[in-house]
């Protein structure tokens, strides 16, 4: 897998062979993505996956066309053990097993591919097999439009037949006390200016979690995007920004993210007293602050745009020294569950569509399917504002006065 940084489109991720050469199908495949408009995150995730089947496909001495559906089968078998011997298969290092989620992106995304050769005439038909299956409770309910529909639609969906079953489980959040902790660690000096690059990284975490942004999100930020006077910031979709970041959402689906006073103050420092002496080169909000920064070929690049790839350094560093992991997708997940948290502790019905909107989720559903799943102290404060609603109904109804017979009246 090698990055190619494209005119007009940012950095693009695509596969070699062992000379060098693209992968002719993976390339246009990648490049049809990229036109439709989708996140550099994402075309970063479809050539890695694909990299599992192309790996798959050289130990076995097959081409991509010339795959059944049995080998399509041997291949979500290899997945599930990269250690095991499968035919002419050799061991593949992987640190920890594949779950069963990352097995079925994968699969997703070679159905994916198939899907694209047999649209270009490359192929007669897919070697991924999709099933009909009847549309069961679960389903119905995922699909809040269900009631309209008729016909065959309305009684069965199209699944992978090589699907595995996935475990329901939480969405990771970080506790007060840890995000303290990993803050703590991060810009230790009395005044911004005496370490600017800590101040940065200081309100990068607080406004991750006080906004709920996607890495790119943030990383996308300019500086005309601040509105103090609405308080908040507005997320923008811009397709080229230069260090490769973007909103997910697309076009039009711009959004408004309101912010607490206490960020937005310091928000306000950021600018006056750090961003403004970097020299920014750039309008973006989030700039590279060390003076000796350089590339690979030795340009500098203070006051440039932070990239994805120091985002992530940034938080692998500051978990080495907090001894507490976190990474900036786990703040996003935080966010969340404090929101609906707070429904439930105010015994009050969970403003799923707030929500949706506050994430940039496409749809409402997805919002329901993250956030919906409680733990065991959600579900006792939840049971607790219940106990607290049903006694002071009681005690109302105990207070009331008793209605007049009909003979007395």
């Amino acid at each position: 897998m090698v990055a190619a940084d494209v005119p007009d489109r940012g950095r693009l991720f695509y596969l070699v062979d062992d000379a060098l050469e693209f992968v002719p199908e993976v390339k246009e495949f990648l490049d049809w993505k990229a036109a439709t408009q989708r996140a550099p995150a994402t075309l970063k995730g479809y050539c890695y996956r694909l990299s599992w089947y192309y790996r798959f496909l050289d130990q076995q001495g097959l081409g991509v066309r010339d795959v059944a559906p049995a080998d399509v089968t041997e291949f979500v078998l290899w997945l599930c053990n990269p250690q095991r011997s499968a035919g002419t298969a050799a061991s593949v290092y992987q640190p920890r097993p594949l779950g069963a989620k990352n097995v079925n992106l994968i699969l997703q995304t070679v159905a994916a591919l198939y899907r694209f050769l047999v649209r270009r005439g490359a192929l007669a038909e897919s070697p991924v097999r999709f099933v009909d299956v009847p549309r069961g409770r679960w389903l119905t309910e995922r699909d809040l439009l269900a009631h309209t529909r008729t016909g065959g639609r309305a009684r069965s969906v199209q699944r992978m037949e090589l699907k595995l079953k996935e475990p329901k489980r939480l969405p990771k959040a970080i506790s007060t006390r840890d995000f303290g902790v990993f803050v703590d660690r991060v810009h230790v000096a009395r005044r911004p200016e005496d370490d600017p690059a800590g101040f940065r990284d200081r309100l990068i975490c607080l406004v991750l979690k006080e906004s709920g942004l996607r890495s790119g999100e943030l990383l996308g930020l300019h500086v005309g995007d601040l509105d103090f006077g609405q308080g908040g910031l507005h997320v923008r979709f811009r397709p080229a920004n230069e260090n490769g970041a973007r909103a997910k959402a697309g076009y039009g689906r711009d959004r408004f993210v309101h912010l607490t006073p206490d960020v937005l103050g310091l928000l306000d420092v950021y600018l006056s007293e750090v961003w403004v002496r970097v020299p920014p080169q750039t309008a973006h909000l989030w700039v590279v602050m060390r003076k000796d920064a350089r590339t690979r070929d030795g340009v500098a690049t203070v006051g440039t745009a932070l990239t994805p790839a120091a985002l992530g350094k940034m938080f692998q560093y500051y978990s080495r020294m907090s001894g507490v992991t976190i990474h900036p997708h786990m703040l996003r997940h935080t966010h969340a569950t404090d929101l609906v948290r707070s429904y439930l502790q105010a015994g009050q019905a969970v403003d799923w569509k707030y929500i949706q909107e506050r994430l940039g989720h496409a749809s409402v559903v997805t919002t329901m399917e993250i956030y919906t799943h409680l733990g065991d102290d959600d579900r006792k404060e939840a049971y607790d504002a219940y106990l607290t609603r049903r006694d002071a109904a009681r005690t109302r109804r105990r207070g009331q006065p008793s209605r007049p017979d009909a003979d007395d009246a």
